[in-house]
C-alpha cells in the first residue's frame, strides 16, 4: 500500500493533468453525453446559362457551375441568423435543443453559456452546417439534433426556405434585368407626349391641322393661274401678229394684268411674311420628325422590353434537391472513442511540454 502512495506521489502531475481528464471525459461520453441524430440532404442551385463560347473557355474554368455563386448565398443563408430566427419563430428551435433528452453540457441554454441570441446563434451554427463540394457542385446540409424526427424536420424546413430565398433571388433578378429596360421605353413615350403635345399646340397657334396638306390647293390654284397666264400671253403674241388692230389685244392685256396680280397676291400665301404656308410648313415638318424619331426610339424600346423579359425568363434559378433529408437510423454523436483519444492525446501534449519547460528551465538554473 504504502508502494503505491509512492508511486501515485511521483505520478501525481502525469495522473492530474492526462489521467484525470481523460477518466472524466470517458466518464461523461460513455455514460452522461446524449445521443444526437445529424440528418443530412444534398442540394444545387441551377440556373439557364448560355452555352460556353468555346471549348478552351471550358478547359480554363474547370468544375465551374453556373449557379455556384448563388449555391454560396443559399449555402450561407441556412447558417445565418435570419434562417435561426425564422426556425425559432416556425419550427419552435429553442425547445427542441432544450429537452430533457439532452444532458446539461450539451443542451442550450447551459450553465457555462449565456442565455442571449447571440449564444444560442453560435450553438445554432455547431449544431447546422452546410458544405459545398467544389469538384460536383453540391452543398451538404446537415442538422443535428437530440432527436432523429426533429433533425429531419428542421434540415426540411431549411431547404424549404432556402427554396424561398431562390424564388426571392429569381424575383429581384428579373425586376432588376427589366427594370432599366422598363424605365428606357417609359422615358421615349414620355418624350412622344411632349411631341405631340408641342403639334397640338403648334396646330392651335396656325389654326392648321396639316400645313403641307392644306397648302395643296392653293398651290393648284397657282399652277392654273400660271397655266392660263401663259395661254392668254400666246394668244395675245398671235394676235399682235395676226391683226396688231384687233380691240381683243387690249382685253388680253388686261386679262394678263389681272393674272399676274392674282398669282402675285397668292404667292404670297405660300412664301415670303411669317404668316405664309413656308415657316408654317417647315414648323409643322420639324415636328413632325421628332414625332417619327421617338416612334422608332419607342418602338425599339418596347423590344428591348421584350427581349429583356425572355431573357429574364432563361435565367431562371431554382433549388434542386439531390437527395432529400434523411431520418438517422442511428446516433452520430456522440463519437465516445474518438472523443475520448483526443482529450487523451491533448492533455498529454500538454504534460509533454509542461515537463519539456520544467526540465529546460531546470537546467538553466544549475548551469
Amino acid at each position: 500500500m504504502v508502494g503505491v502512495l509512492a508511486w501515485v506521489r511521483r505520478r501525481a502531475t502525469f495522473l492530474g493533468v492526462v489521467v484525470f481528464p481523460t477518466l472524466v471525459a470517458a466518464g461523461y461520453y460513455g455514460l452522461v453525453a446524449s445521443p444526437q441524430y445529424m440528418s443530412e440532404a444534398e442540394f444545387v442551385v441551377r440556373g439557364q446559362t448560355s452555352q460556353t463560347p468555346g471549348m478552351l473557355a471550358g478547359l480554363l474554368s474547370p468544375g465551374s457551375s453556373s449557379g455556384s455563386e448563388d449555391t454560396y448565398a443559399v449555402q450561407d443563408y441556412v447558417t445565418s441568423r435570419d434562417a435561426a430566427h425564422l426556425l425559432l419563430q416556425t419550427q419552435d428551435l429553442a425547445r427542441v435543443y432544450d429537452t430533457p433528452k439532452a444532458d446539461a453540457i450539451a443542451r442550450f441554454p447551459n450553465f457555462y453559456s449565456g442565455t442571449t441570441f447571440e449564444h444560442f446563434f453560435s450553438y445554432y451554427r455547431r449544431h447546422v452546417k452546410a458544405e459545398l463540394d467544389t469538384t460536383t457542385g453540391l452543398s451538404t446540409l446537415q442538422v443535428r439534433t437530440f432527436s432523429a424526427t426533429d433533425s429531419q424536420r428542421i434540415a426540411k424546413a431549411l431547404l424549404t426556405a432556402a427554396e424561398q430565398l431562390v424564388n426571392e433571388m429569381n424575383a429581384r433578378q428579373r425586376e432588376n434585368t427589366i427594370a432599366a429596360s422598363l424605365r428606357e421605353r417609359d422615358a421615349a413615350i414620355a418624350r412622344l407626349r411632349v411631341v405631340n403635345s408641342k403639334i397640338d399646340a403648334y396646330r392651335n397657334q396656325t389654326a392648321m391641322i396639316d400645313p403641307q396638306r392644306q397648302s395643296q390647293p392653293l398651290l393648284k390654284d397657282i399652277a392654273g393661274l400660271e397655266t392660263m397666264q401663259m395661254t392668254t400671253r400666246i394668244q395675245l403674241e398671235q394676235l399682235r401678229r395676226s391683226t396688231p388692230n384687233s380691240p381683243l389685244i387690249d382685253v388680253l392685256n388686261r386679262r394678263l394684268t389681272a393674272l399676274g396680280e392674282e398669282i402675285a397676291q397668292s404667292s404670297t400665301k405660300v412664301t415670303g411674311a411669317d404668316s405664309s404656308f413656308v415657316p408654317k410648313i417647315s414648323g409643322y415638318d420639324e415636328l413632325t420628325f421628332q414625332r417619327q424619331l421617338l416612334e422608332r426610339e419607342v418602338s425599339a424600346a418596347d423590344a428591348a422590353l421584350d427581349a429583356a423579359r425572355i431573357q429574364a425568363d432563361r435565367q431562371q434559378l431554382y433549388l434542386d434537391e439531390v437527395t432529400q433529408p434523411d431520418l438517422p437510423d442511428y446516433a452520430a454523436y456522440p463519437r465516445s472513442l474518438a472523443d475520448v483519444a483526443i482529450v487523451f492525446a491533448t492533455m498529454l501534449a500538454f504534460y509533454l511540454m509542461g515537463a519539456l519547460l520544467i526540465s529546460g528551465a531546470r537546467e538553466h538554473k544549475s548551469v
